[in-house]
């Protein structure tokens, strides 16, 4: 599934990938502003802040093209319904462009699959035309479990499955490309957002070329130094720079 890439991304087309997130619970408000101007700064495509901010960051980057993003039952996801309905549809009216959701962990762990659509249906209901990324937090389930969970996205109108939350852990470059094939096969209509450790431009670029269309990090500034300045190289794109292939064979058979 991963394609050496040809050329490296641009900044300006790598920054339009990025959902440059700041999910920190004791942010103040200057800091927030601070990090909306890095966001102007690099133009990246949205920023992800928690609800408190939604509102504010609305105001910083109305001279912006750049989409608010608010999270929802993060990063636990093991809200009821009813309180994961009002959450999204409160940061909707607040101004979040996209809402990006934990899936109900208990419901996935208890193989409750019913319930799992049935909660994404009402949140998707709720902010209607907003995109949904529902976040199956890869780093506490089996493959298994992500193959069943994509299926069931499919028969949503959620627009994304992200990765995860990277509050739970990390994942390495071989598991975003297991997790890329898994949801592409089971979930093909699907766009996927990667996240929860990409921390370079290398893993950037190399997650786009294993179809991700957006990439939530939380150092998008670092990503775009590192690929201004690897762009101005002669070596930037030698043989050797991407994996060609990297070894998620044996795991892509399980499912």
């Amino acid at each position: 599934m991963v394609n050496k890439l040809l050329r490296l991304k641009t900044p300006e087309e790598l920054a339009q990938y990025i959902e440059y997130a700041f999910l920190d619970n004791t942010a103040t408000a200057e800091e927030m502003k601070l990090f909306s101007q890095q966001a102007k700064k690099y133009n990246f495509y949205g920023v992800v802040v928690g609800s408190t901010y939604v509102k504010y960051m609305k105001k910083l980057l109305e001279d912006s093209p750049i989409k608010v993003i608010s999270v929802v039952d993060f990063p636990l996801g093991f809200g009821n319904t009813a309180s994961r309905v009002s959450e999204a549809k409160q940061a909707v009216e607040d101004g979040a462009d996209e809402i990006d959701i934990v899936i109900n962990i208990p419901a996935v762990k208890n193989e409750k699959y019913d319930l799992i659509k049935e909660d994404i249906d009402a949140v998707k209901e709720a902010i209607q035309d907003t995109p949904l990324k529902i976040i199956i937090e890869t780093t506490i389930l089996t493959d298994k479990e992500v193959a069943t969970v994509s299926k069931i996205i499919e028969k949503t109108d959620a627009e994304f499955i992200k990765t995860c939350t990277g509050f739970s852990g990390k994942n390495n470059f071989n598991d975003f490309v297991n997790y890329l094939i898994i949801i592409h096969k089971y979930a093909p209509s699907k766009e996927i957002k990667a996240s929860g450790g990409i921390s370079n431009f290398k893993e950037a670029n190399n997650v786009i070329a294993s179809g991700a269309t957006r990439i939530g990090t939380s150092r998008g500034p670092q990503i775009i130094e590192q690929i201004k300045k690897a762009s101005e190289s002669t070596e930037a794109n030698a043989p050797g720079l991407f994996d060609e292939k990297p070894k998620y064979e044996k795991r892509d058979k399980i499912v």
